[in-house]
């Protein structure tokens, strides 16, 4: 083979190298479109941010709101419901958990309003069956939950989930981010949580 015939077939395997880079950055570039159009607009993004208004809710008194097609329990908790907490002892809990992390502001106490057993919608009781103190029941299997929403007894295996909320006012609460779909792992605790 001469010289020439060996310069011919090092610029076919250059060329073809070139043009298969030139290709696959083609195709790669045609793509962008495609993956933008599957990912959440930024109005889907922001709706994940709701704010409600909680200027009706009395001391003592409940709300449950709907966010992201899920019940949310709203409690503005008494000073009473705030010194039962206070007093429980944590290393009783089977999920436990400090006061503080369940309820940063500890007058106001938002969680999920589906049960950790089966999915039901406990409700919330000035006295839980067979206690003295006040928090959430589960009626369907006898699921017991403190004000702040730690398990106390029955069959839910943990405590109710949390979801990222900011006190704008005693009026107006948003709840969520735009990030937060509601479920996944470490919704138990506040600090685990996203920054509203």
């Amino acid at each position: 083979m001469s010289s020439d015939d060996k310069n011919i077939l090092d610029r076919r395997a250059f060329l073809a190298k070139i043009s298969a880079g030139i290709a696959i950055a083609g195709v790669g570039l045609s793509a962008i479109p495609f993956i933008r159009a599957m990912s959440p607009t930024r109005d889907i993004l922001a709706s994940g941010r709701t704010e409600f208004d909680i200027s009706d809710l009395k001391t003592g008194q409940i709300k449950t709101v709907i966010w992201r097609k899920q019940p949310v329990f709203i409690l503005r908790r008494t000073s009473q419901m705030i010194k039962e907490t206070e007093r429980m002892d944590q290393s009783a809990l089977s999920d436990p958990a400090p006061t503080e992390e369940r309820a940063p502001r500890p007058d106001i106490f938002v969680a999920l309003g589906i049960c950790t057993h089966l999915g039901c919608v406990p409700k919330f009781m000035g006295k839980i069956p067979e206690t003295d103190i006040s928090g959430f029941y589960c009626p369907c299997h006898g699921g017991k939950y403190d004000s702040i929403g730690r398990r106390l007894a029955g069959p839910p295996p943990e405590n109710l989930h949390l979801v990222p909320y900011t006190v704008e006012s005693d009026s107006r609460i948003t709840v969520g981010t735009e990030t937060f779909a509601g479920y996944g792992e470490n919704i138990r605790l506040m600090s685990r949580l996203p920054k509203a």
